[in-house]
């Protein structure tokens, strides 16, 4: 059992790690809480994570990874579930409704949603996090070009 749990805590850091090494940002709002979020291109991500989390790799499929911690400092706080919505817009103004899953491994916990992406497409997105869904909500929105090998 214990191997098992480090084994599930081992990929969940995987995938924060593989995720952290592109685009990463850590956001503090208010209450003490801290958004955390990346997008990548799922090409970069092992067959092992993929299998796990049901996850397609293709040259024209991304994903958004999202994480909400409490603390009053980012190294010591803990994950806590959050009602988390994303989008995505184009420079063509086209929309992305992201489906975002909640993911729970090992003490581990956050949101992915994967989406199509093409040729140098840039995203804007907006990502609204109420932690604990506690009714206070708080939207974070940054910027991302794609590039399809």
């Amino acid at each position: 059992m214990l191997f098992k749990k480090l084994w599930h805590s081992s990929l969940a850091v995987l995938l924060l790690a593989l995720t952290s090494y592109v685009m990463a940002e850590d956001v503090k709002i208010e209450d003490g809480y801290f958004i955390h979020y990346n997008a990548l291109n799922t090409t970069i991500l092992s067959a092992d994570v993929l299998k796990r989390y049901k996850i397609t790799r293709s040259k024209n499929r991304a994903m958004l990874n999202i994480s909400v911690k409490k603390g009053e400092k980012l190294t010591q706080s803990q994950p806590v579930k959050a009602k988390v919505i994303a989008q995505a817009v184009n420079l063509n103004k086209q929309l992305k409704t992201l489906d975002m899953r909640l993911i729970e491994d090992g003490g581990a916990i956050y949101y992915i949603g994967t989406f199509a992406i093409s040729n140098e497409e840039k995203l804007t997105f907006t990502v609204t996090v109420d932690p604990e869904s506690k009714g206070k909500e708080h939207e974070v929105k940054f910027e991302q070009q794609f590039f399809v090998d």
